[in-house]
């Protein structure tokens, strides 16, 4: 009986014609093969360039793991300095983009390892076009054992054994040991898109270079085959494409009319189509078509979204195998024990701001996480004197703070107060105190603050469109009443959502009911005044830009920076205003319907606060009384746009016995 060994290679012995070794789908299209395609069809090359290069601009680092969770950074191994550089012409951003750039085109692709006593690792690796690789010897389907490379006709055929390269293909269903190119899923989008472009280059190109017909009248003397063929010729060369009367108007005799006539690019859904090849093309590859090309419906949040899930979602699986590739074939043929392995590093991609991702870090470890010493290595600073030691402030002890900037805890948990104690309180007079106290914090969510700023960059980026043309021109350029009315009817609707939000989460958190009908007229009243003085400051940095003799400060400039870099921090302001509003308004409502609990508002400020807010922080008051600044909440309008823009600080609800 033949042994298993045996049997496997008769099953899997390759088979002419039902399984092959190479790509089994065409990626021909209208004598385009998948390199032309690359070449010339724009959509494509976005994708696969985008993907290349974000793929290439991750570090691949090489690692040593030493037991379960202990892994060392390995700079000095063969594997460590290969990868570091590939080969003498190349760095590893441009190996690895043109190796990803042939995977993604052909689906297929070889990495070959020389060596080289001249290159820091011993060896280097080169790559190999599928294009290049004219035929394959194996045992069986799955992989080949040697592959005949011929770079062109007149080339010399070299064989590569299976010990000197590494394959990365994609999969071929079917058929185990071929690949497919993503190209071939596209051939029908691709050959619409090459066909629309050549009836528009044929369409330019065209006689006359407009949309028209020559109408000539029926009852003059009629022309014959002749005279027929020489005034046409005669007309092409005279205004076709590069005749000396090209562009120009034709004078017509014998009666003759020009009647134009056009093709309905919105019929043919020409834009619709272009539209289509994309979000095809992105398909093809598994990336959302966003990350490439704006969309009018994306906003400040969804793009930040995206750019995350790129590397988690779009790009992981690539990435995992690639690592699994180079883990499993590359780097024992370079003589790598078992316990190194590479990785590509996502953390500079994945993680969140600073402010995030420290705050995360400084919870996880229950305090400071930073030395001076390693701060100062991230800023490229020397290092100083002492400063390996880790400092810990008083505030900060195990099992309790988890940082020095953690004085206040969840929302409607039972919390300490930050007033000093009398010291003769006891300790269980203390404990009752917490308990009966209730903090609900007064914030905007990110996702509030983010929309708000999308509603002021669109309103700027339309009221630059109107006003920097007309003060080009010289003419009257500013519209008060105009701009004050569409900035409030922008931002009501916004002001609405979010006051709704959390006065309704307050009145739940009290038992009690929320009306959001009988606040409509004060949160349109708050939208006119933060419109007003909005386009004031506007108005006011135009005029000033317009006076300025500094070339960089010109209106243009300064509605730019109004867009792009002060929308967040005016939306931060609002949304703060708003939510800190209607958090004490569902208060106001629950003491009208019975509720008899003694309710306190406390200032808590932000991050890197002002001079006066930051003296306020921890400032308690009853909830209908103003602070010691003159205001009722962060945000309020009574302290004018030096105080109140940029502010991010929020005002938090005590609920006491």
């Amino acid at each position: 009986m033949p042994s298993i060994a045996e049997r496997w290679r008769a099953l899997f012995r390759p088979r002419m014609i039902v399984m092959s070794m190479g790509g089994d789908a065409p990626t021909q299209v209208i004598n385009y093969d998948a390199r032309r395609l690359y070449q010339t069809q724009d959509n494509l090359k976005a994708v696969v360039d985008f993907m290349s290069n974000s793929i290439a601009q991750l570090p691949l680092k090489t690692y040593r793991r030493d037991g379960e969770t202990e892994r060392i950074r390995d700079r000095d191994s063969t594997a460590a300095k290969l990868l570091w550089k590939p080969n003498r012409d190349q760095t590893w951003y441009e190996f690895i983009r043109g190796l990803t750039t042939e995977y993604f085109i052909f689906g297929s692709v070889y990495a070959w390892l020389l060596p080289d006593p001249d290159a820091p690792s011993g060896y280097q690796l080169r790559i190999i076009p599928s294009e290049w690789v004219t035929g394959m010897d194996g045992d069986t389907v799955y992989a080949p054992s040697v592959i005949h490379v011929q770079a062109s006709a007149e080339a010399k055929r070299i064989d590569i054994p299976r010990d000197e390269f590494v394959l990365f293909r994609t999969y071929s269903p079917g058929n185990p040991g071929g690949f497919i190119s993503p190209v071939s899923a596209l051939r029908q989008t691709l050959q619409e898109q090459i066909e629309a472009a050549n009836f528009r280059k044929e369409l330019w190109h065209s006689s006359g270079r407009l949309n028209a017909q020559i109408i000539r009248p029926k009852d003059v003397q009629p022309w014959d085959d002749e005279q027929r063929r020489r005034w046409t010729t005669a007309f092409r060369e005279a205004w076709g494409a590069g005749g000396s009367k090209a562009g120009s108007i034709p004078v017509m005799e014998d009666g003759m009319e020009i009647k134009p006539f056009q093709t309905s690019f919105k019929e043919q859904q020409w834009a619709e189509s272009i539209k289509l090849s994309r979000e095809s093309v992105a398909a093809a590859y598994g990336i959302n078509p966003s990350l490439i090309w704006h969309s009018d419906t994306q906003t400040y949040a969804s793009s930040k979204d995206n750019a995350r899930a790129l590397y988690a979602e779009c790009l992981g699986p690539v990435l995992q195998m690639l690592q699994q590739r180079i883990n499993s074939f590359l780097l024992p043929m370079v003589g790598a024990d078992e316990s190194t392995y590479v990785e590509f590093d996502l953390t500079e991609k994945l993680k969140g701001s600073f402010e995030e991702r420290a705050s995360i870090l400084q919870s996880a470890v229950g305090g400071p996480w930073m030395t001076r010493n390693e701060a100062r290595a991230d800023n490229n600073l020397s290092p100083l004197d002492g400063g390996d030691e880790l400092i810990v402030p008083l505030n900060v002890v195990e099992g309790g703070q988890a940082s020095p900037t953690d004085t206040h805890m969840d929302e409607q948990e039972p919390m300490a107060t930050v007033e000093a104690e009398p010291k003769s309180i006891t300790p269980l007079e203390k404990m009752a105190k917490a308990v009966q106290e209730v903090r609900i914090k007064g914030a905007a969510t990110d996702e509030e603050q983010e929309d708000m700023a999308d509603v002021l960059a669109k309103f700027f980026k339309r009221q630059a469109a109107s006003v920097l043309p007309k003060i080009g021109a010289g003419r009257d350029w500013w519209d008060e009443d105009r701009w004050n009315a569409e900035l409030a009817d922008d931002l009501e609707p916004h002001m609405d959502a979010i006051a709704d939000a959390h006065g309704a989460s307050t009145s739940a958190k009290l038992g009690t009911e929320y009306d959001p009908e009988i606040t409509r007229a004060y949160l349109r009243a708050m939208a006119e005044g933060r419109a007003r003085a909005t386009n004031d400051k506007t108005r006011d940095k135009l005029e000033d830009a317009i006076d300025d003799d500094d070339e960089e400060i010109t209106p243009a400039s300064v509605m730019e920076k109004r867009e792009e870099t002060e929308s967040p921090m005016l939306a931060q302001s609002l949304a703060t205003a708003v939510a800190g509003w209607a958090l004490l308004e569902s208060v106001q409502q629950a003491e009208r319907q019975g509720y008899s609990r003694t309710v306190e508002k406390e200032w808590v400020t932000g991050v890197n606060p002002r001079e006066s807010h930051a003296l306020m922080n921890g400032e308690r008051v009853p909830y209908d009384e103003t602070f010691s600044n003159g205001a009722k909440w962060p945000g309020d309008d009574v302290l004018g746009p030096d105080e109140t823009c940029n502010c991010n600080c929020r005002t938090d609800v005590i609920i006491g016995g």
